[in-house]
């Protein structure tokens, strides 16, 4: 009785917090991961139930907010492990974290769930959001997080307004509760309108009964369905290929999964089964013993990973069965037909790989050391072959949240590549080799230190590669002659040859062809460029680095963007080169104009592309596009040509009254959110469109002060056909007839309260009684027309306006 006493006096002494924790503990036992994982044995119709309704309930209502890295407080739904992980009190973004995080930073939602895994969740911070204490009907509900989040907005829905008070943030970086069951009453009184979906309607009677019960029954995740004898026997091929023993094969696997690391791999069109590569500690035919490290270069083995007979890496594909969550979702074909391709690519050539590189940091993290003795172009053509999955990587790659990291780039350009026949042509390769060193990226160095003297080291160390260039350039007797459109990749039909990048101030999107209206910039990137932009913003970057890393990434991708803006505008008449370089550059500090105009790609020789008029920036691009027969890769420019709607993704009657806003600019461009759907319902069906804001600057050449570069007046809207982008900040809906009005209207914006008259007209606003009505729509039509690359949307940066 008096262990009682003293445990009561310390409940008092500490708060209401701990009076809860013993509350609970009395009457629902002791929390414990193993108590679910005992007891959570799944019957088939169970298993079925919960696939047919629970699982669409969850992603459509749950997952568009807990998907990615930036999920409220860490809770990603996408998977059962997320679940059973549960929520974390800590952000994951957090720009002046001085220490790289200790969070969880290796989840792996590939790996079998199990009491050990759930302890280390714990020990990071994570707390469970569904029952782990007694399991029954009363405990699960009562002291389920999950379920208390739901039935509080049944008690406390949405105030009956069109927006939002100031009592509810929707911001990205508002401030976080992330309660614990134990802490759930504190937060119901204090926050009495916060529960989920947050700031959002509730679900309706019937979803929530369906939820509710299945917590009340025990919250039962389905196992995942069987692999087909089918991928069976593609997945033996693929495993055995991957891991014969030779070490051209060993090499060539491991530069293979860190590209493809992050990629959904597919076997076939329509299907809807992905696959992951990974890493494994054990070879095919054994069960796979992921190795789950922060970046697929870190070395997967223990100890010195130089010591000899140290043990083999495996790779190995795993099913992946999370929900497909569109910001992340890169789809990748690996069918037999690509493992045919790349044995051609990279085993078939004549050459030798002597020695197996180390997983040292400093050469590890450098792809033109450690792959030296692979065939550059084979390196190059593979990369090239699925550009936009190469680019995609950096814009859906590990970074949920990335205006620091995309702040380096324009609001909108146009990429294009060199022809990979120049590294024969060129002999470029052996220049790569000699200069491998200077190709040096941040990853290799320390992100204890944090020091803007970086800049100017990476400045120098660029400066001094650019100028071998010229001098190797000059070596070989480059010559005007040269300088032309042989230079650049045609794609002989691939799609990939020509690509757009939107950015989205946080988040950006790429697309095949040249879409929207003539950019500012454009890129023309060759193979050095490519790999480091991988090496730097995807296989190097580590979404739980400190400020130092994420600094020193930002900073060297400025050299990068530079370079494939300057190999873009020496094909420019050398007399426009420097007029075109430096209205891209306004207002730049002194130090940077010093770097940029430094004059070394200007001392290359005339360009012998033929010129008929004053735009000649223009002119090029136009010239790139008919050279790579862009037009067969465009799907999304507006067009009244029915030839280009074979899709069915439009109408062309709605497209050419769209088409005017893709003639506006200035205030009622600056008015509009980043990104918009508009539904269009008509007598031929619904049609989904996009409105891009491209955000103008002065310059993307500074790390801070963003708003203090914008140059509102040359904003300009691109409108597009189907859905671009993955975070949407506001929806609307119009009839065709009520199109003309609609366009009207938003052409003569000028104020804020006039954005908030339109959109009581025109928007389905978050706090919209059919908002869900639309949100599955879009959904369903998004998978119809977009197939293998439509996933979940994200709606947390849905705007309150």
């Amino acid at each position: 009785m008096r262990q009682y006493q003293w445990l009561l006096i310390l409940v008092l002494l500490s708060g209401c917090a701990t009076l809860s924790i013993y509350e609970y503990d009395k009457h629902y036992g002791i929390a414990d991961a193993n108590n679910r994982l005992i007891t959570g044995k799944i019957t088939p119709d169970q298993n079925d139930h919960f696939n047919k309704i629970i699982k669409p309930i969850i992603e459509n209502r749950c997952v568009v907010c807990h998907g990615c890295f930036d999920a409220p407080c860490q809770l990603k739904m996408e998977s059962r492990v997320g679940l059973e992980r549960g929520a974390n009190k800590t952000q994951v973004y957090n720009g002046e974290r001085l220490l790289t995080a200790k969070a969880n930073h290796s989840l792996s939602t590939l790996e079998k769930v199990d009491k050990e895994k759930i302890q280390t969740f714990r020990q990071e911070g994570f707390f469970p959001v569904l029952n782990e204490r007694q399991q029954s009907p009363t405990a699960n509900t009562n002291a389920g997080v999950m379920y208390q989040m739901l039935q509080l907005k049944q008690q406390h829905p949405l105030p009956d307004t069109s927006l939002l008070d100031s009592s509810f943030d929707v911001s990205l970086n508002r401030n976080q509760q992330c309660p614990t069951i134990e802490e759930f009453q504190q937060y119901k009184s204090q926050y009495p309108l916060a529960g989920m979906p947050y700031a959002l309607p509730a679900l309706n009677i019937e979803q929530h009964q369906q939820l509710s019960t299945w917590i009340e029954n025990g919250a039962l995740l389905a196992q995942p369905d069987p692999i087909t004898a089918n991928e069976k026997e593609i997945i033996k091929k693929w495993e055995k290929w991957l891991n014969a023993s030779n070490n051209k094969q060993q090499l060539v696997s491991r530069y293979l999964f860190e590209h493809l690391y992050l990629a959904n791999l597919y076997f076939e069109s329509g299907s809807n089964n992905y696959f992951k590569l990974v890493r494994s500690h054990t070879p095919p035919e054994k069960n796979v013993v992921v190795i789950s490290t922060r970046r697929p270069f870190n070395t997967p083995f223990n100890g010195d990973s130089n010591a000899k007979n140290k043990p083999r890496v495996y790779y190995r594909l795993l099913k992946n069965n999370d929900s497909i969550i569109a910001k992340r979702h890169m789809p990748y074909r690996f069918d037999l037909a690509k493992l045919d391709y790349l044995d051609k690519l990279f085993i078939t050539p004549d050459y030798q790989v002597t020695q197996l590189p180390s997983y040292q940091l400093e050469s590890a993290s450098n792809p033109f050391i450690t792959f030296k003795a692979l065939p550059t172009k084979s390196r190059y053509r593979f990369l090239l072959d699925q550009a936009q999955f190469s680019i995609m990587n950096f814009i859906k790659g590990p970074v949920c949240r990335g205006q620091i990291a995309l702040n380096v780039i324009e609001d909108h350009f146009w990429v294009f590549f060199a022809d990979p026949d120049g590294i024969d042509n060129y002999h470029t390769d052996s220049f790569i080799d000699d200069n491998s060193d200077l190709l040096q990226l941040p990853a290799a160095t320390s992100d204890k230190a944090l020091s803007l003297l970086y800049w100017r080291s990476y400045a120098n160390r660029e400066k001094q590669y650019l100028e071998n260039k010229l001098n190797y350039m000059a070596k070989i007797n480059f010559k005007q002659q040269d300088l032309d459109l042989d230079l650049i990749w045609t794609g002989e039909g691939n799609p990939n040859a020509t690509l757009t990048i939107f950015r989205h101030f946080d988040s950006a999107s790429v697309l095949q062809g040249f879409i929207g209206q003539t950019p500012k910039t454009a890129w023309f990137i060759t193979y050095p460029l490519l790999e480091r932009i991988h090496y730097l913003l995807v296989a190097g970057f580590d979404v739980y680095g400190n400020v130092g890393h994420q600094l020193k990434t930002r900073l060297f991708m400025d050299f990068l963007r530079m370079e494939a803006e300057s190999n873009f505008i020496a094909l420019l008449p050398k007399q426009d080169r420097k007029l075109v370089h430096e209205s891209w550059y306004e207002n730049t500090s002194d130090t940077i104009k010093d770097y940029i105009f430094s004059g070394t790609f200007y001392q290359l020789p005339e360009s012998n592309i033929t010129y008929k008029s004053q735009n000649t920036k223009k002119e090029l691009l136009q010239k790139v596009a008919h050279y790579t027969k862009n037009e067969t890769a465009n799907n999304y420019n507006l067009t009244t040509n029915s030839d280009n709607h074979s899709t069915s993704r439009s109408s062309n009657n709605n497209d050419y009254k769209l088409m005017r806003l893709n003639n506006i600019k200035g205030i009622p461009v600056s008015i509009l959110p980043q990104v918009s759907y508009l539904r269009v319902n008509g007598k031929q069906g619904e049609f989904f469109y996009t409105l891009i804001n491209n955000s103008a600057h002065t310059n993307v050449a500074h790390l801070f002060s963003e708003s203090d570069r914008r140059l509102p007046d040359k904003d300009n809207l691109t409108v597009l056909n189907g859905i671009v982008g993955t975070y949407p900040n506001a929806f609307f809906q119009v009839s065709e007839q009520q199109l003309g009005e609609f366009v009207g209207a938003l052409e003569h914006l000028e104020t804020e309260e006039e954005y908030r008259q339109f959109k009581d007209r025109f928007s389905v606003r978050r706090t919209n009684k059919n908002f869900w009505v639309y949100a599955d729509r879009l959904h369903a039509w998004y998978k119809k027309h977009h197939g293998e690359s439509a996933g979940l949307l994200d709606f947390n940066r849905l705007e309150n306006r």
